[in-house]
Formats: structure tokens, C-alpha cells, sequence
């Protein structure tokens, strides 16, 4: 038996006996599954892997939620009781094996690749009756059996904040920042979502190191008793290097963008109003596209744990580089596209069970493999503790992304993802997690004039991660 399946094989054992332990009833006044008061957390479900926290929303319950797309945050997955204000210093070290059977993402001759992960994170959370922030930072080795070059370090470092500037102003800033690859990049598209722009997570890359940058701020002023006015700006990079070998290539984007906003309050926590967003999205060696969009926004509170937003306008670009399609496909032009943005996002959060599923269809950044790229995304899940300490996450996500322009005259014009996956969770007390994941893969691309860009590629990628979390409270 080989070293990767003698370590896989430890993994679970070790998993296996934890589940064993766990069975075990809880110590008395912990606070789990009971109204009691806990000195420090619970260890999160869904904070084993990396430092990503979750958090509530401190604004008033009848101000609106502002949606993701003007700065806000995007639908979580948390449950009510992991939103807790708290003031904490916590620490921890996740160990993981994950196994890809198409690592170069091939339509024929697949290789397979095992990865061994170590993860130590630190994070602080600390909130006031009018800010909150939280800063984390993760940093490991991956190491991969079969492709020892590809041995490096992973990198996440993470900060939010609020702040009530007074009882009429409030400011959201966010940063993300990750180096990854392997088994902590297996699951490129973040929960971070940063304002109108962002990465484009629906895209499906083969292996290679990706370093991801996504910075977002926003405002807002409730200057009527029911009227709300803000704006946002977001910056946001994808780079790659060491990219396999194989059809396609990868190259760097970066998107800038600003948004202003109107919102009033039509009836009891329902807003709408109107939104103008422009965004600069530009990518390797000379593309660039300009995007305005001008939307009717709502957001619609039915209660403090179920929301949905929605928007909907004209989208106009201005776009440099190789047209996609028409009568100049495959050459330099600039030239002028509009196209109907909108989408729909829904969030529902419960103590044991969260919804959030939503749809969008917009310009965007082509992800690395396209240049600019009108992009239908599709994406539910769910997630729901089913016993105390056990929780299952069942999610898919659909992107047909339709190339604008091409970073390759002879690129694919079309590529549609579909992802579906499963995660099941198990938390020993506040300490010690274990965690496996499942995830399936088909990628199409179509529309090139070489046979070679046109292909159909598939994976299965599984992981394990055992997980060992701390938490020391702060003041009093």
C-alpha cells in the first residue's frame, strides 16, 4: 500500500474515532443545543478549512440589508447561533488530504493527483455597540504526491469591519487576499463577494498557482426616515504562474469598480430604488473593457432571517481587444455591446438550516481562460445541522459564460460549468472538527475553430480535513 492511501487511511480512522468520541453527551453548562451562556465559542461548522468567519448584521432591523452587488454582503450559509457578537482571539490547525482525478482538467488521458495539506490559522473578532471587525490570516504547506513541483505554501489573509460613523452613517470594508492551490484551491469561487465587481468564480481551471486579491468598501447615509443613499467601490485581481501544460491558457484580470445608490423604503422592510454602477475590467496582454449599468434595485426583508434582493437594467461596455463574435471575430477591435443585466438572490437563515440560492446574468471578467464574458449564473444550497454537532451541505452551481472578447483568436467562445457537491461536518465540542467534501465537475467548451479548444473535461474531487480550533475571549 502506498504512502498517499497509508495517510488517507489515517485520516479516516482517526475521523472515525473522533465520530466515536463525539457520541459521548456533552459536559453540562456548556451552552450547546441550550440557552446557557458559553465563555467561548463553539467551534464554527463551517470555519474548519481557512479563517473565513461569519458574522450579523449591526444594522437596524429596519434599515435595509444592502444587497452584494452595491457593496453589501452576499448570501451565507451560517447559522444563526455561529452570527453571534463576540470578542475572541482564536487559533487553530487543519490537516487535510484531497484527491483530483483530472488535475490538468484533460478531456482524455487524465491524471489523477493526491494533495497533504497543513493550515495553522489565527484569527481576532472584536465588536462594540458600533463596530465590528475581525482580521484572520492562514498560512500552510501543500504538497502533492505525484506533482512534487508543484509543493509551495498557501496563503489567506482576510479582514471585515462595520462601522456606525454616527446614528445615520455606516461604513462596510472588506479584504480578502489568498495564495492557493491544491487542495485549498479546490473551490475557487469565494464567498466574498466585492461590490459589481469581482471574480468570476464559475469557471473551472486546471492546476496552477492563483493568487486572488479582492478588496471592496462602502457606505451609506440614512438621511430621510426613509431614505438611504451610499456608494461603493471594489478592486479585485486574479494572477496565475507554474500553469499546466494543456489546452487553453491562463491569463491575469483585474477588475475596478465604483457604484452609487438610491434606496426608499416603499413599505414595512421593503426598499427599492436605483442604482448606477461602472466598472474597468482589463486583462493580459491588452484587453479592456468599460461596463456601465444602470438598474432598479429592492431588497426585501420579510425577517431578520429571510431576505431577497433583486435588480434589473441596461448594461452597456466598451470593449478593446479580439472580438468573439460578428463579422471582425478573431481580430483587434473596439467596438460597443448592450446586454440586460439582472439578477435575483435569496438568503434564509435558521438556527440549524440555511437556504441561499440566487441567479445573475451580467458582463464579467472571462476567469483566466476568456477575455470579457456575458455570464448566466445559477447556484442554490443548502445547509442544515441534523443532529447536535453534525451538519450536511448539499450545493450546485451552472455558469454559460459567451465570450465578448478572446485573449486567443482561436479560443473557445463558450464555456458552461456545471458543480455539484456535498460536505458533511462533524464539531467534537469546541475544539476538534472533522470534515469531508465532495465535489463533481463538467466543463464544455465550444465555438473555436480548433478542434483542440473544443473539448468536454470532467472530475470527481474528494478531501478530508481534521481540524483543531481554540478560542480565548477578550476583556471581560
Amino acid at each position: 500500500m502506498s504512502i498517499r492511501w497509508c495517510f488517507v487511511l489515517g485520516l479516516v480512522l482517526i475521523g472515525l474515532a473522533l465520530l466515536a468520541v463525539g457520541q459521548n453527551p456533552p459536559a453540562p453548562n456548556t451552552g450547546e443545543g441550550s440557552g446557557a451562556t458559553r465563555s467561548v465559542p463553539a467551534a464554527a461548522l463551517s470555519g474548519m478549512v481557512g479563517v473565513e468567519g461569519q458574522s450579523a448584521n449591526e444594522s437596524s432591523e429596519d434599515l435595509p440589508r444592502i444587497p452584494a452587488i452595491l457593496g453589501g454582503r452576499g448570501a451565507s450559509l451560517a447559522f444563526v447561533s455561529e452570527m453571534e457578537r463576540s470578542n475572541y482571539l482564536k487559533g487553530g490547525i487543519n490537516v487535510g488530504a484531497g484527491y483530483d482525478d483530472n488535475a490538468f482538467l484533460s478531456s482524455g488521458g487524465q491524471v489523477g493527483t493526491t494533495t497533504f495539506s497543513v493550515f495553522p490559522n489565527i484569527a481576532i473578532e472584536e465588536s462594540t455597540s458600533r463596530t465590528r471587525w475581525s482580521l484572520g490570516y492562514g498560512a500552510g504547506l501543500t504538497v502533492n504526491e505525484r506533482l512534487s513541483n508543484r509543493n509551495q505554501g498557501s496563503h489567506n489573509l482576510s479582514f471585515d469591519s462595520d462601522f456606525r460613523l454616527s446614528p445615520h452613517v455606516n461604513l462596510h470594508a472588506a479584504e480578502n487576499f489568498s495564495l492557493t492551490a491544491g487542495l485549498f484551491g479546490m473551490n475557487a469561487a469565494s464567498a466574498f463577494q466585492p461590490g459589481p465587481g469581482g471574480i468570476n468564480g464559475t469557471l473551472i481551471t486546471p492546476l496552477a498557482n492563483q493568487l486572488s486579491s479582492q478588496t471592496v468598501v462602502e457606505t451609506d447615509y440614512h438621511f430621510a426616515l426613509k431614505d438611504v443613499v451610499g456608494a461603493s467601490g471594489s478592486f479585485s485581481a486574479l494572477r496565475y504562474s507554474d500553469v499546466t501544460t494543456g489546452p487553453g491558457t491562463l491569463v491575469n484580470t483585474q477588475t475596478a469598480s465604483g457604484a452609487a445608490f438610491w434606496l426608499h423604503e416603499l413599505f414595512h422592510r421593503n426598499w427599492g430604488g436605483l442604482s448606477y454602477s461602472f466598472q474597468r475590467i482589463t486583462f493580459d496582454p491588452s484587453g479592456e473593457s468599460r461596463v456601465q449599468t444602470v438598474a432598479v434595485m429592492d431588497s426585501l426583508s420579510l425577517s431578520k432571517t429571510l431576505s431577497v434582493s433583486a435588480f434589473i437594467g441596461p448594461q452597456y461596455s466598451e470593449n478593446q481587444g479580439l472580438a468573439a463574435t460578428g463579422p471582425n471575430a478573431g481580430q483587434f477591435s473596439i467596438f460597443n455591446d448592450w446586454s440586460l443585466a439582472g439578477g435575483v438572490e435569496g438568503n434564509w437563515q435558521k438556527e440549524r438550516t440555511s437556504v441561499a440560492a440566487g441567479y445573475s446574468k451580467q458582463v464579467s471578467d472571462g476567469g483566466g481562460f476568456l477575455g470579457v464574458v456575458g455570464v448566466h449564473n445559477v447556484h442554490a444550497a443548502i445547509r442544515r445541522e441534523f443532529l447536535p454537532g453534525w451538519a450536511a451541505t448539499f450545493g450546485a452551481t451552472y455558469g454559460n459564460n459567451q465570450a465578448i472578447t478572446l485573449i486567443a483568436a482561436n479560443n473557445a467562445t463558450s464555456i458552461k460549468t456545471t458543480s455539484v457537491g456535498a460536505s458533511l461536518e462533524r464539531n467534537i465540542g469546541r475544539s476538534l472538527g472533522f470534515r469531508m467534501d465532495y465535489f463533481h465537475d463538467i466543463q464544455n467548451q465550444s465555438g473555436s475553430s480548433v478542434p483542440s479548444q473544443n473539448f468536454d473535461a470532467n472530475r470527481n474531487r474528494y478531501s478530508v480535513t481534521l481540524s483543531y480550533q481554540w478560542a480565548k475571549a477578550l476583556g471581560r
